[in-house]
């Protein structure tokens, strides 16, 4: 499973804003690891987790897509060309 599609299909979901993420969810959908989400978080640049017991934090499902919405999208890439070496 890619993790744009587990984005994407709970976008359809009325209960979306309600779901909570663990670290290895966020982790999954965003290919970070778990240090570098803190990280992040620490610097301001990701959602901020939300304590759940005294040893259990999550993320928002809809803080995370919201993230994903906001983050840049890929610039093209531009081709190399070659054309002070020749490929004889």
């Amino acid at each position: 499973m890619y993790p744009v599609t587990a984005v994407v299909c709970s976008i359809a979901d009325p209960f979306a804003h309600l779901r909570v993420l663990t670290i290895d969810k966020v982790c999954e959908l965003t290919t970070y690891t778990a240090q570098h989400i803190y990280r992040l978080e620490r610097a301001g640049k990701f959602p901020s987790r939300l304590r759940l017991g005294a040893n259990r934090v999550g993320w928002k499902l809809s803080d995370i897509e919201t993230w994903f919405a906001e983050r840049p999208k890929a610039r093209p890439v531009t081709p190399v060309t070659r054309s002070d070496q020749d490929c004889s």
